[in-house]
């Protein structure tokens, strides 16, 4: 059985006096052999088990445990405060003893609350002057409070909050049988709270369990295939999700004039919301394509609608590639996202961004860079961040300078060779750990 323990005023000549703070004394059971008492202080501990046991809402397990403190103590006051130390409580629920619910800012003896949750074991103080509220605390004088009590609630070793009851009534005194059922029912109590907390983050995890696989499936609807038959090229993609929905984003656009657009983008962060993010974003670069032929304006026009749409500290990275196979050019706009990597004949070059991230300078633009000649043979490689910071188990990133040195010795090989090496060297680079990031890949190769 568990140990409470009481603050007793010491008696001196049978009249109250108060020069010290209350002693603890060890008090012994809430059985007091008395028969009539005895069997209906059972019958509320039971009572009281199976109400709470059988309900797993918070909720109502919250409002159980204040009415049946109300019952138990009959105070004129419980306040049911939650939280595992005395400086981070907050007031859950509070209730008088005609049901009414207490709101606003709530008074209670907060050094005997401390006393409480220090000692880890149920309190009392039994107030008759001015005197000795102020002995107990501000609060008990301000509020003219004649009885406090308060008992921890403790499961599976760890606090979750405390239980409080107060009363103004001169006759109503807070016996030692009443401090030890108190006790003895807010163990019981507090197991309830934590399994109806666990049960709560439960269901918030299936939620969120649904809500991802949700998000995946739109991504795998909305998410392109490679073109085929694309002439004067070979297309190759690898995208890889290190949750159900991820924050990267692709596109592959054939204009009207043979020409090819190729998007890349990532979100900060991955899952629900950067997923539909991601898609937002694609379908306006879809829409600007069919209307404007300018990439620094549709990227420009991008960022301006993500500044005045997405909440403050969400940005996007972004690559708009423009490839002309007849005339054998590119074009690019790179607003912070990582370069694009040109492997030919004379060396591996990356292409420098032009601007910075979408979504955080409403009146940024963005600059498209000069047109860049190509020749047969050429390699053109685009990619997420997830690539180049990879991470061995030894927290090494995988690096520009690796993949740039990779790339160039694979110049030889077709687009969805090249693909599939680079990603072999990440796998083997990780090792057998977790991806910690998505990543995306698209190679192309001229012919």
């Amino acid at each position: 059985m568990k140990r409470f323990w009481f603050w007793k005023r010491e008696e001196q000549h049978a009249q109250p006096t108060r020069s010290a703070p209350d002693k603890m004394t060890e008090t012994s059971s809430w059985l007091t052999g008395n028969a009539t008492e005895d069997s209906r202080s059972i019958e509320i501990l039971l009572d009281t088990i199976a109400t709470v046991t059988a309900n797993i809402d918070l909720d109502s397990v919250l409002r159980d445990i204040v009415d049946r403190s109300l019952q138990v103590t009959r105070a004129d006051r419980a306040i049911l405060l939650l939280g595992d130390s005395p400086d981070n409580l907050t007031v859950r629920m509070a209730q008088d003893r005609e049901a009414k619910q207490l709101a606003g800012d709530l008074q209670w003896s907060r050094s005997l609350v401390r006393r409480c949750l220090e000692e880890g074991v149920a309190v009392r103080s039994v107030v008759q002057s001015d005197q000795e509220a102020l002995e107990v605390g501000q609060s008990v004088y301000d509020l003219k409070l004649r009885a406090v009590m308060c008992a921890p609630m403790q499961a599976r070793n760890r606090t979750v909050g405390v239980i409080y009851v107060d009363s103004r009534a001169v006759r109503r005194e807070f016996s030692s049988r009443d401090l030890a059922l108190f006790g003895a029912i807010s163990a019981q109590l507090a197991i309830s709270v934590e399994n109806a907390r666990l049960h709560a983050d439960s269901l918030e995890k299936v939620r969120l369990q649904k809500d991802a696989e949700i998000a995946r499936r739109i991504q795998q609807h909305l998410l392109p295939p490679v073109p085929n038959g694309t002439e004067g090229l070979q297309l190759g993609l690898r995208y890889v999700s290190a949750e159900e929905a991820s924050g990267d984003t692709y596109d592959f656009v054939p204009l009207s004039d043979g020409r090819l657009a190729l998007m890349i983008g990532d979100v900060t962060g991955h899952g629900l919301g950067a997923a539909l993010l991601t898609h937002a974003v694609q379908a306006a670069m879809r829409s600007y394509l069919e209307l404007i032929d300018q990439t620094d304006a549709i990227v420009t026009r991008i960022n301006q609608r993500l500044v005045a749409g997405v909440e403050t500290g969400n940005f996007m990275s972004l690559l708009l590639v423009i490839v002309d196979p007849r005339r054998r050019t590119l074009q690019y706009v790179n607003a912070g996202h990582p370069g694009l990597i040109h492997s030919h004949s004379d060396g591996v070059q990356v292409l420098e961004k032009t601007g910075m991230v979408l979504g955080v300078v409403g009146d940024q633009t963005y600059a498209v860079s000069p047109i860049i000649e190509l020749r047969p043979g050429d390699l053109l490689f685009l990619h997420t961040d997830g690539v180049d910071e990879a991470m061995s188990k030894n927290r090494e990133v995988f690096g520009v300078e690796r993949l740039q040195s990779l790339l160039g010795q694979l110049r030889q090989h077709s687009a969805e060779e090249v693909l599939a090496r680079v990603e072999a060297a990440l796998r083997e680079h990780v090792g057998d750990g977790p991806l910690e990031d998505d990543f995306t890949m698209i190679a192309v190769k001229l012919s």
